[in-house]
Formats: structure tokens, C-alpha cells, sequence
């Protein structure tokens, strides 16, 4: 290591001494923003423009070229319309960093990454293992749902716990699997609401998640790039907003179509179908201008929403409850009711992913 300025220190032949580490630092606050930045300077200096919708994401197009960076810390994915751009970026950025080049892309931050017939299936398999595992529920019997259908936690469910670390850390592990397992995400939201003070009845609960995933190790998300952007209003406003008029949620929703159009703009992709956000309730299709006063506090999502579907980018219609998908992430449903909606949601286990 160099010596730091105002200390310097020379030895007999009148050259500076380096000092000695003896052990490493990690975890140093600044130093993940630091190689951030002198990666980013390097991307926009060889034409990448920085993504206004994912600070993460660079997007580099030139006479037909078409690259994306992806950048987690010092994890990258690389990927483009030309193999022969890709290769030449790679080769680039070994020769100014370095970097280990680890092929196709099949693993990245605990995710699995399967190819076949057009289709992406991410899985985190290893991780939910890795989590079972650790509570020894690698043989535990499993069951069809993450959440029983008659179950309702409260606070005073059960005897508290007495040590809250297991708990906080299990749920906390979780919340990573809700990236591929949208199944469980209601269920991982209600054990989540307890963190502070935990009972032996939330705790049964979360084992029950946990029971759901050994026998569903194999389960992702199925995504077919090719296929035309519909998008179906998943309720995740409605965790925590049950106060709320349904209404509420068609102003989270059209946020969220707004900003992947602009992510998708920026990839360069368009679709010619116009996004729809479905809803199951008739008086959550905003369509009367008319608004009840006690609705003064969602006034601007209301006209938002308004705004979108008057210039067209956006449809709001209504969809019959049994075909709403988005139940998956609000309640608990029976076994056969959630199964249907399971493979609509395309969670599935990777060898249904062509199906």
C-alpha cells in the first residue's frame, strides 16, 4: 500500500517504503459507489448512454449495434443483437479491467437462468434449498399452497417467540425468493407484518411457506421475449391499502406500465399492442369524471390515470374475479383456484416453460 499523504516515511537509499497490509478491508462504505462510478465514466466514454428508467442499466447503440450493460456491484451481464459486438466489448473491457468472462449466462445473484424454445426460466432452486437446508426441511413434506385458505394472523396469535433472530432471518431470506415466486408473495407479506413482535403461530406459518417451496423447488418465472406487452394489474398496491378504495390501485398500476414503457423505449423494443390494466371491480375502471368527495385524497391518481387513457397509452378494463390473476398476491385461495392461476401467472417448473 502506498503510505497516505503527510506520513511518508524513506528508507536508507532515499526511496519511499510502502507499507505492509496485513489484513484486508472490506465492506468499506464508499468503495462500491466509487467503482460504480469509474465503471460508469468507462461505458460513456466508449458511447453507452446511461438509462433514465434503471441506473443500473446502459444501453449502447451504433449503425445497427445494439448493447446492454447490466451492472450489479462488479457482476455484468452482457448482452446485444451481435455476437460480434459482444465480443468485441468483452475483449475491450478485459483489456482495461479485470475481469473473468463466465460465459452464457446461467447463474446470476443466486438465480438460474434456463433457455429453451425462446423461453427465459428463472429459478432460484440453489437459494431455496440452501434456506431449507439451513432449518433442516430438505425431507419435510410438502404442501400445495404457501398459505392455508381458512388462516388469519393477528398479533396476539400463539406465545411469543424468544429469540426473533431466527424468524427475522428466514422471512428476511424470503423476500429475496419473492423475485422468482410470485406464489409466494402474499404469504411472505403477511408473515412479514410481525417481524417485531413474533409468535409461535406466525412462525408455523412461515414454516408453512417453507414446506410449500421443497416441493415446488423447481418452480420460476417463464418469460417469452417475443411475446406481445400485455400487462395484468398484479395487486401489489393492495398489500396494505385494504382501507382504500379499489380505485387507489389503478393509479400505482398505470405508474408502473408508464415507467416499463419507458424501460422498453429505451431498450429500443416496442410493441404495437397497447398495455392493459385489468381490474375486477367495475367501480375500479376510472371512467366517471364525477368524483365523491371522500375520494379528495386519491384526486391525482384518478386524473392520472385519466390522462393516460385519454391519449391512448394506456387501456383500463374490467375482468371477471375468476380470471384474476393478480388474487395470487392479495388473499388466500383453495388449492385448485390457485393452481389454475399459478400457470397464468407463468410460475412453472422448468420443464412446462415451451408450454
Amino acid at each position: 500500500m502506498h503510505q497516505p499523504p503527510g506520513y511518508e516515511q524513506y528508507g536508507s537509499n532515499g526511496n519511499p517504503l510502502a507499507c505492509r497490509l496485513k489484513k484486508a478491508l472490506y465492506g468499506l462504505r464508499r468503495a462500491p459507489r466509487a467503482w460504480f462510478e469509474k465503471l460508469k465514466q468507462f461505458l460513456v466514454s466508449v458511447g453507452f448512454v446511461v438509462s433514465k428508467s434503471d441506473a443500473s442499466l446502459f444501453v449502447r447503440v451504433i449503425s445497427g449495434s445494439t448493447l446492454y450493460i447490466l451492472v450489479y456491484v462488479n457482476d455484468i451481464i452482457i448482452t446485444g443483437n451481435l455476437s460480434t459486438s459482444i465480443d468485441w466489448f468483452i475483449q475491450l473491457l478485459n483489456s482495461t479491467f479485470s475481469f473473468k468472462d463466465m460465459s452464457d449466462l446461467y447463474y446470476f445473484l443466486r438465480i438460474e437462468v434456463t433457455r429453451s424454445s425462446g423461453c427465459l426460466h428463472l429459478c432460484q432452486k440453489k437459494y431455496i434449498h440452501d434456506i431449507l437446508d439451513r432449518c433442516s426441511m430438505t425431507t419435510t413434506k410438502s404442501v400445495h399452497t404457501p398459505m392455508v385458505s381458512s388462516s388469519t394472523l393477528a398479533k396476539s396469535d400463539g406465545e411469543c417467540l424468544e429469540d426473533l433472530n431466527e424468524y427475522k432471518s428466514l422471512t428476511g431470506a424470503l423476500q429475496y425468493v419473492v423475485l422468482t415466486r410470485l406464489d409466494i408473495a402474499y404469504a411472505e407479506n403477511r408473515i412479514c407484518q410481525f417481524m417485531h413482535n413474533s409468535t409461535t403461530a406466525h412462525m408455523i406459518a412461515l414454516k408453512h411457506i417453507l414446506r410449500y417451496l421443497c416441493g415446488t423447488l423447481d418452480f420460476g418465472l417463464v418469460f417469452r421475449p417475443s411475446a406481445p406487452l400485455s400487462l395484468v394489474g398484479y395487486a401489489d398496491a393492495n398489500w396494505g391499502l385494504d382501507f382504500y378504495d379499489q380505485r387507489l390501485t389503478s393509479g400505482y398500476f398505470t405508474t408502473e406500465v408508464t415507467w416499463l414503457l419507458s424501460l422498453l423505449q429505451e431498450l429500443k423494443l416496442k410493441s404495437d399492442n397497447t398495455p392493459n390494466v385489468w381490474c375486477d371491480s367495475s367501480s375500479a375502471v376510472v371512467a366517471n369524471p364525477v368524483l365523491h368527495s371522500k375520494f379528495k385524497h386519491v384526486k391525482l391518481d384518478l386524473f392520472f390515470v385519466r390522462e393516460k387513457v385519454a391519449d391512448g397509452s394506456i387501456l383500463v378494463g374490467e375482468v371477471p374475479t375468476c380470471d384474476q390473476v393478480a388474487d395470487v398476491l392479495t388473499k388466500t385461495l383453495s388449492v385448485t383456484y390457485f393452481t389454475r392461476l399459478l400457470s397464468l401467472l407463468r410460475v412453472l417448473p422448468v420443464e412446462k416453460m415451451g408450454e
